[in-house]
C-alpha cells in the first residue's frame, strides 16, 4: 500500500471503526444503567413491539384481579349481613315456637311477638343499611353487577328484605298467627341459606379466577422481560470487548494518523 498525503484511507476507516465502538458503548451504558435491552425502538422494533403487547396484557390481568378481589370483598360484605339476618330469623322461629304453647296467655304471646317484630324491623334495616363502596347488596337495587372482566363474570345476589322473604304477615298474637309464622321463617331460612351458599360458590370462583389471572400475568412478565431486559453478565461483557475494540482503535487511529508524517519525513530525506 502507498504512501498518501491528502487522502489518509487507513486513518479514516481507523475513525469510521471507532465511532461504530464508541456508539455500542453508549449504548451499552445506557442499557446497563436502565437495566433494559430494549430502550427506545430503533433497539429493536418488533422486539418492543411484541414486549408492549406482553406488558398490556400484563396490567389487563393485574386490574382484573384487582376487580375480582372486589367482588370477594362484596361477597363477604353480603354474606356478613345475611348471617346476622340468619341468626334473627332463627331467634323469630324460637318465639314462634313458644307462641304456639296453647298454655300461653294473651299478653305473654303480645310480648313475644313485640320481640319478633323488633327482629324483623332489624332484618330490613340490615339490608338497607349495609354497604359497599356506595352499593347495597340486600335491599334489590342491584342483582347482577359486573365486574369488569374478560368474559363478563358478574357477582348474583337476590334480595333479602322481610318482604322478599315473605315475612310481611308474620304474627305471633295468636296461637294459629305463631304455627303460621314457623312455615313463613322456615321458607325464610331457606332464602337465606340459598343466597349464602351461591355467594359462598361465587366467592371460590372469583378466588379461582383471581389465581389463574396471577399466574397468567407473571407468565406474560417472564416473556416480557425475556424480550426487553437485559441480560447484565452478557451486558457488562460485551462493554469489556468494546472497551478493549476501542482502546485497539485509538491506537490504530494514531499509528494511521503517523503515515503522513512518514511521507513527509520521507520526501524530505
Amino acid at each position: 500500500m502507498g504512501l498518501r498525503i491528502n487522502t489518509n484511507v487507513s486513518a479514516l476507516n481507523a475513525q469510521r471503526q471507532t465511532r461504530k465502538t464508541t456508539n455500542t458503548l453508549l449504548k451499552g451504558f445506557q442499557q446497563l444503567a436502565s437495566g433494559l435491552r430494549i430502550n427506545r425502538a430503533a433497539d429493536d422494533a418488533s422486539g418492543l413491539a411484541i414486549s408492549e403487547r406482553f406488558r398490556a396484557e400484563v396490567r389487563q390481568l393485574n386490574a382484573e384481579a384487582s376487580n375480582l378481589q372486589y367482588g370477594v370483598s362484596f361477597a363477604q360484605t353480603a354474606d356478613g349481613a345475611l348471617s346476622a339476618q340468619q341468626e334473627g330469623l332463627q331467634r323469630v322461629r324460637e318465639l314462634a315456637v313458644q307462641a304456639a304453647n296453647g298454655t300461653l296467655t294473651d299478653d305473654q304471646r303480645a310480648a313475644l311477638n313485640e320481640e319478633a317484630q323488633q327482629i324483623m324491623a332489624q332484618i330490613d334495616a340490615t339490608a338497607q343499611n349495609t354497604e359497599f363502596n356506595g352499593t347495597n347488596p340486600l335491599d334489590g337495587s342491584q342483582t347482577n353487577i359486573p365486574l369488569g372482566t374478560e368474559g363478563g363474570i358478574e357477582i348474583n345476589i337476590n334480595e333479602s328484605t322481610t318482604a322478599s322473604l315473605g315475612l310481611g304477615g308474620v304474627d305471633l298474637t295468636t296461637q294459629g298467627g305463631a304455627a303460621n309464622a314457623l312455615g313463613q321463617v322456615d321458607n325464610a331460612l331457606n332464602a337465606v341459606d340459598q343466597n349464602r351458599a351461591s355467594l359462598g360458590a361465587q366467592q371460590n370462583r372469583f378466588e379461582r379466577a383471581i389465581s389463574q389471572r396471577e399466574i397468567a400475568a407473571q407468565n406474560s412478565a417472564e416473556a416480557e422481560s425475556m424480550i426487553r431486559d437485559l441480560d447484565m453478565a452478557q451486558g457488562v461483557m460485551r462493554q469489556t470487548q468494546n472497551q478493549v475494540r476501542l482502546q485497539a482503535g485509538m491506537a490504530a487511529l494514531a499509528q494511521a494518523n503517523l503515515q503522513g508524517e512518514n511521507a513527509a519525513r520521507l520526501l524530505g530525506s
